[in-house]
């Protein structure tokens, strides 16, 4: 009886497990927090995450392109719009259709045609260096171009998906014209030569280059909360300024999602998805990597909540996608390498 009693409890178990089953995510994000909600995701689902991490998002999606349906991909988790937009624009992604997306993300953090939704949102903001500059005169991005700034400005390069999509999203809300105008004179402040990532941007300021640097607010973040005395030391001269918020408020980008255009487990990618957007996930999302929820009904604590209030872009961010081929085009006439 007790021999029949454990096979019948294994075979419930094992049913459990076939009816949970799997998901395989393909993922460019690389951040600690990623790995703790997959854990806490598998826990309460009972669904085996197989996770596949490509460094770079540009090579997540040429391997979906050459793969197609052969990859397996159930969900592809990445940072920013461009590359959302380009996984959309190759066909690998298909409708989400999830009543639950409707009500908890706002619109324009979701694509036009539902293949794919922010999950987080960064700002990409101007940190400046008080002791050099008086952060109140600088209210938007549009002033960057003034001869004042020359050699003041501490920037990425233009292949930057970052700053790709902040172009775009200049390109449509002031149009080409003006924006390629403003270009030449942005470019023309610049302090050096575009390099290195964004801490590289502040890390610089605070060895006396420059005196503002143009970051996504997360970094900023993580520069405060740093273990590292030198980069503390850099963050104490450091304000950071959310530009336009008199007017259209401060360009964001997201960390977002879509489902595989063959995935084969299709219900298990739409419980991830649900979970990802619940209240739990999204304050640990946001709090752990110092970005904000995409839900506007959490709020977070720590270095960054005090800017949670800020005014963002409401600009679609399927513009931003649609954009960004205009944006490098122009980048590149400016003589922005």
């Amino acid at each position: 009886m007790k021999n029949i009693s454990k096979i019948l409890v294994f075979m419930m178990f094992a049913m459990c497990s076939i009816a949970a089953g799997e998901l395989n995510l393909y993922t460019s994000r690389h951040y600690p927090v990623d790995k703790e909600i997959l854990k806490d995701f598998e826990k309460e689902s009972g669904i085996k995450v197989n996770l596949v991490y490509i460094k770079k998002a540009s090579q997540l999606i040429e391997r979906l392109k050459i793969q197609k349906e052969k990859a397996g991909a159930d969900i592809i988790l990445t940072v920013d719009v461009g590359n959302l937009w380009k996984a959309a624009s190759y066909n690998l992604l298909q409708p989400l259709k999830m009543k639950e997306l409707d009500s908890a993300i706002p619109s324009h953090l979701k694509d036009k045609n539902d293949l794919w939704a922010a999950i987080s949102v960064r700002a990409r903001v101007l940190a400046v260096n008080k002791s050099k500059i008086d952060p109140s005169t600088i209210t938007t991005y549009e002033q960057l171009n003034d001869e004042k700034y020359k050699d003041k400005i501490l920037i990425r390069s233009s292949s930057n998906v970052y700053n790709q999509s902040l172009i775009a999203s200049m390109v449509a809300n002031n149009g080409e014209e003006k924006t390629s105008k403003w270009l030449k004179g942005f470019v023309k402040n610049f302090a050096r030569k575009p390099q290195g990532g964004d801490r590289d941007q502040l890390r610089a300021m605070g060895n006396g280059q420059g005196a503002i640097a143009v970051v996504n607010s997360y970094y900023a973040g993580k520069m405060w909360a740093s273990k590292k005395e030198s980069d503390i030391k850099v963050m104490k001269d450091v304000e950071l300024i959310f530009p336009n918020q008199s007017g259209r408020g401060a360009h964001i980008n997201i960390s977002g999602l879509g489902i595989g255009k063959y995935a084969p487990n299709l219900e298990n990618a739409r419980t991830f998805i649900k979970y990802m957007i619940s209240k739990k996930a999204q304050k640990q999302f946001a709090e752990a990597n110092f970005e904000f929820p995409a839900r506007k009904d959490v709020k977070i604590t720590g270095l960054m909540a005090k800017f949670q209030d800020m005014k963002f872009d409401q600009l679609s961010l399927t513009k931003i996608g649609e954009n960004t081929p205009k944006a490098i085009k122009l980048m590149d006439l400016a003589s922005w390498r």
